[in-house]
């Protein structure tokens, strides 16, 4: 049969006019582009082409490519060839695969069988760990939506061994990159890890980042520890995690305290209403009338989520008042 998959020339929107000019189409030629080939045959030959604009269209195609494959033959044919695809020279390919990849793994996770998934995994996996440490902020990016995209999807055992062990790793590497990419997978992700992986894995790398030596790593650490407080046990925040976020919020770098005003609703959902009161109400109120007005707009900002998160009993007249003078500017 004659091949639906869409030609160099058929981008649409997405075509990158600077990417199609560094190209080289003219030189394309020399490549053979069958009309008879299969959608299978095409990835193939696309993906390892030596042309960047083939490459993009190959990875542009993956989700259409294995809809239409079984999982034994994406897993065997398909999926491996992505490993070329991760490491393309162009960022403009690796971003697509990127894009891609939860799409593509949601239909074949949606039909796998007994073993399968764990093979789609293992084929899936490090190409999101290669993408992750990408030297492209953007690739970075796409790759991080990606994997809390589809993580929920897998098998728990997976996830919670494999997957958790290797976010776990990128909190000690010295790319702080990394270690920012880690904290957001561990909160993005906090709700599909099982209690125990929460409270002895995940937990003791959160509170070691919040010491880290980089800011934008403290940071990262402020906005997402309310994430994991949210699914970890009540007691466990209280007497571990909840200590490490107040000393977050009176971090010496503005960026830091206001994570924390951003992340104050998640935290607050995790407690009890007596030590919402007694600790987090005051912590709000020093974000409120923080010497920085980039933290202050940002308490204000969260103050309509936090009320949302209290008892009718816990909205004092002062909060009540704050939130009144927001409508007054």
């Amino acid at each position: 049969a004659v091949s639906t998959w869409r030609r160099e020339g058929d981008l649409g929107g997405m075509e990158n006019e600077a990417f199609v000019e560094g190209a080289q189409r003219e030189e394309e030629d020399d490549e053979e582009d069958n009309d008879n080939w299969t959608d299978l045959e095409r990835f193939q030959n696309f993906t390892t082409s030596q042309h960047p604009l083939r490459r993009l269209v190959s990875a542009r195609g993956l989700e259409q490519t294995v809809c239409k494959l079984t999982v034994a033959d994406a897993v065997e044919h398909c999926l491996p060839l992505l490993n070329q695809a991760a490491e393309d020279e162009e960022s403009s390919v690796r971003d697509a695969l990127s894009t891609q990849l939860a799409p593509a793994l949601r239909d074949l996770l949606g039909r796998a069988r007994g073993d399968e998934a764990t093979a789609l995994v293992n084929c899936v996996w490090p190409l999101s760990l290669t993408l992750l440490r990408d030297k492209d902020q953007q690739v970075r990016a796409v790759a991080e939506d990606a994997v809390i995209e589809y993580a929920s999807l897998l098998p728990p055992n997976l996830l919670n061994n494999r997957v958790l062990e290797d976010i776990i790793d990128m909190s000690t590497k010295d790319a702080e990159d990394e270690r920012m990419t880690c904290v957001k997978l561990l909160g993005e992700l906090a709700f599909a890890f099982k209690q125990d992986a929460l409270v002895h894995q995940v937990a003791p790398v959160v509170i070691t980042l919040a010491g880290d030596s980089m800011f934008r790593v403290r940071k990262a650490t402020a906005l997402y520890i309310g994430k994991v407080c949210r699914w970890s046990p009540k007691g466990f925040v209280v007497s571990d995690l909840l200590p490490v976020y107040l000393s977050l919020a009176g971090d010496e770098i503005w960026g830091v305290r206001k994570a924390c005003a951003e992340s104050l609703a998640d935290v607050a959902s995790s407690l009890s209403a007596q030590v919402r009161s007694e600790k987090l109400l005051p912590l709000f109120e020093a974000l409120a009338t923080d010497t920085s007005r980039w933290v202050r707009n940002s308490a204000f900002q969260h103050l309509g989520t936090l009320i949302g998160n209290l008892t009718s009993a816990e909205v004092t007249p002062k909060l009540l008042e704050l939130f009144s003078s927001m409508a007054l500017g």
